[in-house]
């Protein structure tokens, strides 16, 4: 295993089947066992089982006593909940949000925006380009101040992060594409113009664009 920052044994496990799954190394509906992770690992089994239960607990597996762990795939209705609730906490934590920014935060998350921005280019992965948008949409709603509603919008970018993977792996292979940032910049534009329904508008309509990323025109087709 790595090092790095202090971690469990079962953490550094738990991390490193997370990221086989999101990096198509493990298919949706694949069978891992607990023997093939403690070859792989070099361990005994108690970290292994520790992580698999986890990982069991979040959603991300399905424990088939014993037979193995089944890689959850995300069908299209969890990802339209997703979605819905994200437009719902977001677009009320910005509203939130942009009683209490001032002028000098909307800048420094516009520098922020710009230097996510510079750091994509066509090299840059498809899930590269998602994990950036998924900081911007993290940093948006901590302005909110609103804890609760930041640690659920952490955890649905984590599911929508496999099901995002799951995708990519479907459709494109490793073909890289690139995800602009106009979006997130216009949001910062209305926000410094005090236009609050129009930031909301285009929050909205970026979380929205998820859909037609996994399912082409999928969104149009929305109806929340």
């Amino acid at each position: 295993m790595g090092s790095g920052k202090p971690s469990s044994l079962k953490t550094e496990i738990y991390d490193s089947i997370l990221k086989d799954i999101i990096e198509g190394n493990y298919k949706q509906n694949e069978i891992i066992n607990e023997k093939q992770l403690i070859e792989k690992y070099g361990v005994s089994k108690s970290p292994i089982r520790d992580a698999l239960i986890e990982l069991c607990s979040e959603g991300v597996l399905i424990s088939h006593p014993r037979y193995g762990y089944e890689v959850v795939r995300i069908n299209e209705k969890e990802i339209r909940d997703i979605v819905n609730f994200r437009i719902m906490i977001e677009t009320g934590c910005l509203r939130d949000a942009a009683t209490i920014m001032t002028k000098t935060d909307i800048r420094e998350l516009r520098e922020f925006t710009l230097t996510e921005c510079s750091n994509s280019d066509e090299d840059t992965t498809i899930l590269e380009h998602w994990d950036n948008n998924s900081r911007f949409h993290l940093r948006l709603l901590s302005y909110s101040g609103n804890d609760y509603c930041y640690s659920m919008l952490q955890k649905s970018i984590g599911i929508m992060t496999r099901a995002y993977a799951q995708r990519h792996w479907e459709r494109w292979g490793t073909i890289s594409i690139r995800m602009g940032c106009e979006n997130h910049l216009k949001v910062i534009d209305y926000l410094m113009e005090q236009d609050v329904d129009r930031a909301v508008k285009e929050l909205r309509g970026d979380i929205i664009s998820f859909l037609d990323i996994l399912y082409p025109n999928y969104g149009n087709r929305m109806y929340v």
